[in-house]
């Protein structure tokens, strides 16, 4: 294909692990297209910051922010970063067991929009509780001088290591228990107006990440071991491997189901002003 743009299309990165299946490779494959494209990286928040903003084009953008904008995006077929039980990188870190956390005043990690209202949505309709919440930077140890509980997420929840006891509480798999659905963090989503004008472009885009993201998840040791120079000896390998493997990154029925759950949830709680609309997808045929 030979691209008509005239200037470059801006992709949003995350710079977790757990968009290393979509990122890595991804550039020789996109270099034999023809596509021309700049990539902007950052923490889930600010990519989607970045999307609303129209400073990006395309990125796997928070699910939240996807329900407060949805006329201006569309999204991509099949493709998501979810967990049909327990993620391992989205935590609410307590003092005491959760049970004990009603009235309590909870610190969240100003790095997500999605695991924030996860927590507050659990915290509300599954255990009844009423508690106040701040936003602080991500620092764990210092979230817990100040709060009797913090939520962190992504590489620093899957490795955080306390100097002292800390009960971890994995908030997808408390969902998963509570509604019996999996849960969407992230969705990949294009702004509206770019498809609208590049849509041969954006698909070709969204053919290419597809299939990166399948030849990744074939082979998660090559991956690792390519993407991450992470051997079978390295410490962290099974921790890595074990997180991937475990995460689910295809958007199907059930998938949207959950989030579909999620969303329903938002709008109760009040932290959407907009009800949720149907889901918009891109052509993918074209």
């Amino acid at each position: 294909m030979k691209t008509k743009l005239t200037t470059a299309l801006r992709v949003g990165r995350i710079h977790y692990l757990n968009t290393l299946p979509f990122y890595h490779g991804l550039a020789a494959s996109l270099g034999r297209s023809g596509l021309e494209l700049e990539f902007e990286s950052g923490t889930p928040s600010e990519v989607s910051r970045a999307m609303r903003e129209g400073r990006i084009d395309m990125a796997p953008i928070s699910s939240i922010e996807y329900l407060h904008r949805q006329d201006d995006y569309l999204l991509f077929p099949n493709l998501c970063i979810g967990a049909r039980d327990f993620s391992a990188s989205v935590l609410l870190l307590s003092r005491e067991r959760v049970e004990g956390l009603n009235g309590a005043t909870i610190s969240l990690t100003q790095e997500s929009l999605s695991a924030a209202a996860l927590a507050k949505i659990l915290l509300k309709f599954k255990y009844q509780f009423k508690n106040e919440f701040r936003v602080d930077p991500s620092d764990p140890e210092q979230m817990l001088t100040e709060s009797p509980a913090c939520l962190i997420i992504g590489d620093q929840a899957l490795f955080f290591r306390p100097k002292q006891f800390v009960y971890k509480t994995d908030l997808s798999e408390v969902w998963w228990d509570w509604t019996e659905l999996p849960f969407c963090f992230s969705v990949w989503a294009v702004r509206k107006t770019v498809y609208q004008e590049h849509p041969e472009e954006v698909t070709e885009f969204y053919r290419k990440l597809a299939a990166n993201l399948v030849r990744n998840l074939q082979d998660i040791e090559k991956l690792l071991r390519e993407g991450l120079e992470m051997t079978l000896v390295d410490d962290k390998f099974p921790v890595v491997f074990g997180y991937l493997f475990n995460l689910n990154y295809a958007f199907d029925k059930e998938m949207q189901k959950g989030l579909e759950r999620f969303y329903e949830l938002v709008h109760e709680m009040g932290l959407s002003t907009r009800a949720p609309g149907k889901l918009e997808w891109i052509d993918g045929s074209i």
